[in-house]
């Protein structure tokens, strides 16, 4: 018969299950029991996996491992539907960035197992499907704000993962800029009503609302 009482422990404890392996659990600071995600195949591996969430306890970097399995995706979409002052505007872009470049790829991953190697490969895999850079880095920033709130303020994991230097930023190719020859040559292939409006969107610096508000 296998020992299922061991050494007595200060933190946690071991059982040795029937078929020779250890399972280490341990009662959390919310008063519920823990389980090792795994059994071990030797007791020191099980010792020190509890030796270092002793540590995480007593250096308050602790998280319930359960809250951790929710998925990126149910947790995004509850993050834009609970998040305070966004615009509509803004809420349907995020939404589109989670359905579209986010959620396809990597929305099934639990927040607990989102490593930085895993967004470093989705970031990727994004430029190499033919994705801008200006949008990519824009799911980037969304991905960031989601776990950035995870880590600080829900306390579900204990840092982002989102660590892809220079990932954020946008480099928008310049807008091409037509000649002074070139607006004429326009203003002069349009209707005779509309050349007023070419003239004075290139030369005013007009916005096409501005323009079409202008009355004689």
């Amino acid at each position: 018969m296998p020992n299922n009482k061991g050494r007595k422990r200060r933190f946690g404890s071991i059982r040795t299950t029937p078929l020779g392996e250890y399972q280490a659990s341990y009662l959390g600071p919310d008063g519920r029991r823990h389980f090792a995600p795994h059994r071990f195949k030797k007791q020191r591996d099980a010792e020190q996996w509890l030796n270092k969430v002793e540590l995480e306890i007593i250096s308050g970097d602790w998280t319930d491992p359960d809250r951790a399995k929710i998925t990126l995706a149910v947790y995004a979409d509850k993050w834009i539907s609970e998040r305070p002052g966004l615009r509509p505007r803004t809420v349907e872009l995020y939404r589109w960035l989670l359905r579209k470049h986010i959620e396809p790829q990597i929305g099934a991953v639990e927040l607990g197992k989102l490593s930085a190697a895993v967004v470093r490969q989705w970031r990727a895999g994004r430029l190499e499907d033919g994705v801008s850079q200006s949008v990519t880095a824009k799911a980037y920033r969304l991905l960031r704000a989601v776990m950035n709130t995870a880590v600080d303020e829900d306390k579900i994991v204990n840092s982002n993962p989102c660590r892809v230097r220079g990932a954020d930023r946008e480099s928008p190719e310049e807008r091409p800029v037509i000649s002074v020859g070139q607006v004429f040559d326009l203003a002069g292939r349009v209707p005779v009503r509309f050349r007023a409006m070419v003239l004075l969107g290139a030369f005013a610096s007009l916005r096409f609302g501005e323009v079409t508000a202008l009355r004689r």
